[in-house]
């Protein structure tokens, strides 16, 4: 991936380009998010930008973001759960319900892990009321790891990084669908279990 015109903005911008390159990943930015954190490690190593600094930056472009889809959820989710509700996802809606309330905290930071479930899970914690306090807690420590070893990765392999992320991403893609088909056939069975 050619990053020359994320080092022109970072050149112009300095560390708030750390912080708009985590936030933006919100929006849909064409980067993946472990990247924009490895990126950040990458430019205090080939760059003058101190680690601390550029550390703080990108951590809180990321839970800045994260929160910001985590209101998004809150305010804007339920008409969408309550329209969903109404059709035959109602069961599956309810049963999510019930092991955010049960599991929310391992849900939560481990999402972070999960290429995919990371962009969506605060929507659906927002939109399924989970606590904010409580959503903080989890979320912003499991960010915290999760953006050490990214921005790590790049500080330690600022030649590397990218080809090491390729194939660490298409490892945890495939993680991703192995939990959701798991969870799938979880609940299938339950269900056919029920009817019998």
């Amino acid at each position: 991936m050619d990053l020359s015109f994320f080092m022109e903005i970072v050149k112009e911008y300095g560390y708030i380009s750390m912080f708009i390159f985590n936030w933006l990943l919100l929006f849909g930015m064409p980067i993946p998010n472990e990247v924009a954190a490895a990126f950040s490690g990458v430019l205090t190593e080939i760059s003058y930008f101190k680690p601390i600094y550029a550390f703080i930056s990108a951590y809180l472009g990321l839970i800045t973001s994260n929160t910001f889809a985590y209101l998004i959820g809150r305010f804007f989710g339920q008409k969408l759960l309550d329209r969903l509700s109404r059709t035959w996802l109602k069961k599956p809606i309810d049963n999510f319900s019930g092991f955010l309330q049960k599991h929310g905290e391992i849900a939560i930071s481990f999402s972070f892990f999960l290429p995919g479930i990371r962009w969506a899970m605060p929507y659906v914690v927002g939109a399924n009321k989970y606590p904010f306090v409580k959503y903080m807690l989890y979320a912003y420590t499991a960010g915290f790891v999760w953006m050490m070893v990214y921005f790590n990765l790049g500080r330690t392999f600022p030649y590397a990084y990218n080809s090491i992320l390729n194939h660490l991403q298409g490892f945890l893609t495939l993680l991703s669908v192995a939990i959701l088909a798991l969870l799938l056939g979880r609940y299938i069975y339950k269900e056919r279990k029920m009817r019998k």
